[in-house]
Order: structure tokens, then sequence, then C-alpha cells
């Protein structure tokens, strides 16, 4: 097949002068806008390789594509590498073949690097905080929702003054999520003290978090107190009441009624103040907490004899004499007179007892988060199999298993509403149904085909009459050159055939080319219209030429004969 059309195109008569010129001007632009075509077509087709927020090394990426013979591009808005969207897992199953992947920060690899020779503290400092943001950003790109982080720290300067009002060292850390995930408030405390923990003297009140849209995750972190992150807790603590009660009734009511028969609706109400209360209570009996007894016997001997300081004076002070025996029987018969004497006595009893109750003291803190009252609302489908015979006495003991997986309390003012009623069939999704020429496939295939189509249309009605209609008037032009001219009687004789015959069966086409060749005036109509004919089959332009040209002759004629 490609051999018979290199054969015909061969074949193909080429034209010379101004018309070859025409020639490969139409060609020229025939073949541009095939380009621009398809370069229209393709643009479309290219997507991103890696997100932009993925530090991959661009030199080895574009080595490996252009190893691998993948066409790529580079967007010059934000430098990302662009491939073919049907060569896209073509070139991630390359990088990932050839071990590339996004370049982390580096961290302590830092310190390792020599040293210039006298560099001076301050460089040394900064590398160690580089290299101590690095680790920190690592550590937590390594959380599951974390695609990207950085870290800046502020560290306060070490100061030889006790007394300094040196400012405290922060942190913050700028973290880029991956699509779909979000960080609790665990897991940004974790991250919060994580940080703070790494620096010496950070306090986590220091350190603040914000993710790629500009939400400070922190806040509210460090101080339970904070508006903002009480609001978020009570959020959560509602949230959970109302996902652990429908689980509970959903998980009974599935093996009772079936699945999608039934319809809950919870609405707890919450107390979010927080109370601190402390409690003293005191025991019924009294009981005896301190008790002291104390008991005093005092014995005076009473004053006698003389008023005087010799007859007042003890025994033994009197002065000693000669005569001992004397003096000793003396002094005993002294003590006799004195136990003799009367004597004053005096008792004192003294009993102190403390009695105090038993105290029992509590301090409790509520968190804040306390249920007031619980509404719940069920609907079932009637039209379950489970239901279709249902008897209210039936109904009034599935309501009462209900309450009881629902932790109804009717002390505490709860309520459950159960009821049988009708399901609307659920609308079914209606997707939107492209026509045929809106499909992307169709699409591709039909500017494919009508780039091709629109080549062949301008090759077969554009290029290829053109290039026959030169080359034909070349032919002419050359035949007519070779041929040679007709005598007088020759041409009496072709005239007189027009005339009476019309145009001759054997003449030539290529004969009528030339104006020596035309019909003489005195042919018949038939016989110009049939020239004509010809001549609009071959050169279409001449039609006009030579209907001026008889006009001419023909006044010409007429003007002779006036």
């Amino acid at each position: 097949m490609l051999n018979k059309i290199k054969t015909q195109l061969a074949a193909l008569p080429v034209p010379q002068g101004n018309h070859k010129k025409w020639l490969i001007g139409a060609a020229a632009v025939l073949l541009t806008g095939a380009i621009v075509a398809s370069i229209w077509r393709s643009s479309g087709g290219y997507v991103a390789l890696y997100g932009a927020q993925e530090n991959l090394p661009t030199a080895q990426v574009v080595e490996v594509l252009g190893a691998e013979n993948i066409a790529y591009r580079i967007n010059p808005d934000n430098g990302q590498i662009l491939v073919a969207e049907n060569k896209l897992s073509k070139a991630r199953m390359a990088l990932a073949a050839k071990g590339i992947s996004a370049a982390l920060p580096e961290g302590y690899e830092l310190m390792d690097k020599e040293e210039m020779l006298g560099s001076s503290q301050f460089v040394q400092n900064v590398r160690y905080k580089r290299s101590l943001e690095g680790e920190l950003s690592k550590s937590i790109m390594g959380l599951d929702p974390v695609e990207s982080a950085r870290v800046h720290l502020g560290l306060s300067e070490a100061s030889s003054f006790v007394m300094s009002n040196k400012p405290e060292s922060s942190a913050s850390v700028i973290i880029q999520l991956r699509y779909g995930k979000t960080l609790d408030e665990p897991q940004v405390a974790a991250i919060v003290q994580l940080v703070s923990g790494s620096v010496p003297g950070m306090k986590a009140s220091s350190v603040r978090v914000v993710d790629q849209s500009g939400n400070l995750l922190s806040e509210g972190i460090q101080s339970g107190n904070s508006g903002l992150a009480g609001i978020r807790q009570a959020n959560d603590v509602v949230q959970r009441m109302k996902a652990d009660t429908e689980k509970n009734i959903s998980g009974l009511l599935t093996s009772l009624v079936g699945n999608n028969n039934f319809r809950i609706s919870v609405a707890p109400q919450v107390d979010m103040s927080s109370v601190e209360e402390t409690q003293e209570r005191l025991g019924k009996d009294a009981r005896v907490s301190d008790e002291n007894i104390s008991q005093e016997n005092t014995t005076n001997e009473l004053a006698m004899g003389v008023p005087g300081s010799l007859s007042n004076r003890p025994v033994n002070q009197q002065p000693a004499t000669a005569n001992a025996p004397a003096n000793a029987n003396a002094n005993a018969n002294a003590a006799q007179a004195q136990s003799a004497s009367p004597q004053s006595l005096s008792s004192r009893n003294q009993e102190q007892r403390k009695y105090a109750y038993d105290r029992d003291i509590r301090h409790i803190r509520h968190p804040g988060y306390q249920l007031e009252k619980l509404r719940v609302a069920i609907a079932l489908n009637q039209s379950a199999p489970a239901l279709a015979k249902i008897t209210p006495e039936k109904l009034a003991g599935l309501t009462r298993l209900v309450e009881d997986a629902a932790g109804i309390d009717k002390a505490r003012g709860d309520s459950l509403t159960l009821d049988v009623m009708a399901f609307t069939a659920p609308e079914a999704a209606e997707f939107p149904v492209l026509k045929w020429w809106q499909d992307p496939h169709m699409q591709y295939w039909g500017q494919t085909g009508g780039i091709g189509l629109l080549a062949l249309l301008t090759l077969l009605f554009g290029v290829r009459p053109l290039a026959q209609r030169f080359g034909r008037r070349e032919v002419v032009v050359a035949e007519a050159a070779n041929e040679p001219m007709l005598d007088s009687g020759a041409l009496l004789e072709n005239e007189m055939m027009t005339t009476e015959e019309g145009l001759a069966p054997g003449l030539p086409k290529s004969s009528f080319q030339n104006d020596d060749n035309l019909p003489p005036q005195s042919s018949g109509l038939e016989t110009k219209v049939e020239y004509l004919q010809m001549l609009a089959q071959s050169e279409t332009e001449r039609v006009a030429e030579v209907l001026k040209q008889w006009i001419n002759s023909n006044e010409r004629s007429t003007s002779k004969q006036e």
C-alpha cells in the first residue's frame, strides 16, 4: 500500500515557475495547520508529576525521565514537572524504581560538615539551630496526617547575669496536611509537647501550630479555659454521646427489624459549666479527742510559839554545844514536839476533756460535661417483615428494650419516642448521562479523526487538483509548441468540417487550447457551446476570454458590413 502511494505521488507532475511557488505555499500552510491542531489537541493532556509541596530533586527527576524516553514539560509558574496523562503512572514507577523520593529537611547532618577555620560562635549557634529545626520537622512528618512540616525556633541566648530579663524560648510549627486528613486535639497537643520537650527551658504555652490554611491549631491546648477550646471540647463531647447512643440502639434494632428499617435521632442536653464542689460531713456521735487529768496535794505546818526569830528558828540552825548527847536528846524531844504540832492540808484535782465529731471532707471537680436530659426518637418501617404483624404489647416491650439500651433515666427527665411509620422509597441517585459527543474518549478520537480527515480532504480537493491543473497547463503548452502550424488548406478544411459537421471527432483537445485554433465565426452555436464545454473542463479562466474575443469579432464583422 505504501509503495503504491509512493508511486502515485512520484507520477504526479511537478509544476514549474510561479505555479510551483503557489503549490509549496499551500503545502506549507497545510503542514502548519496540522502541527497547530496537533499541539492544540495534546496541550491539555499534561498533568503534574508530583504535588506542589513535595520537595523532589528536579535534576534527578529530569534525568530519569530522559533516560526512560518520557516527554515532560516544566511549568514556568511554579517549576513543577508535567508529563502526559497516559504516562503518569509509568513516570512515577520509574522514579520509585530509581529510589527518588521527596527530600527531607537536613537535621544533625549539618553538624557533620566541616567548619571553616575561624568560624564564629554565632555561625555555630545558627547551624545548631537549623539542625534542631530539621530534626523536629522530620519527627513531625512521621505522623500519618502530616505531609510536610517546618519548624521555626526562637531560642533565648544564655546570659552570665543571674537577674536578667531575657525572653523565653518560643517555637512555631507550620504543617502541610495530606488531602482529606485532619489533626485532632490530642495529636496537636502531642506536637506541642514534642517541640517544647526538645528545647531546654521552653514552655508548652510558647509553641504555636498552624496548618496550610492558616488555622491556629494550638489555641486552647495549653489552657483549658480558652473559649475556642471549650467550644471544641463541648462539640466533641456531644458528638460522642450521640454516636454512642445511636450505636447501642442501632446494634439492637438491626438484629430485630433488619438494616435500613429504622431511623434514630438523638438530642442530648449537656451542661457545659465547670463546677468544683467541697463537702464536709460530721458523724452522729461525739468522741473524746483529747483528755487531761491533773491532781495536786499540799501539806503545810502551822506557825506556833512566841513570835520572834529565835523561837521560830529551825532546830538544825541552833549553835553547836560541847554537850552532844544532851543536844541529841533535845533534838529528839523537839521532833516529837513538832510532829505533835498542828498542820494544814490542801488538795487540787483538774480534768479536761475535748469532744469532736467524725469529719469527712470531699473535694469534687466536675468536668463541665454533665448530661442533663436525653431525648431519643425512633421511627420503624412498617413495611419491614418483622413489623408486619406487630401488636401493641410487643411494641411496648420493644420500647422498654430500647430505653434500656439508650440509658433512659425517667428521674432525670429523659424521654424516648418509638413509632411504626411508612417509609418513602429513597430516590435513586441519578448520575448525569453524557451525550456521546461529551464523552472524553469520543472527543479525543473525534479530534484525532477530524484532523486526519481535514488533512485528507485538503490533500484530495486542494493540493491534488491544484497540482493537476498546473501540470495540465504546462503539458498543453508544451504540446502546442511542438505541433506544426497548420497550413491554409488544412485550416480551410478544418473550417469546412467544423461548419458542416461540428467539431471533428479526430481533432485532439489540445488543438483548441490556442487562440489560433478557435472555431471560426461562421461556426454554429452548438459547435461553439461544445468548444466552451471542453475548454471549461481544462481551463476555466479562459472561457470568459474566449467569449469576449468572439463578441469583439462579431462587432468588427458587423461594422464592416455597414
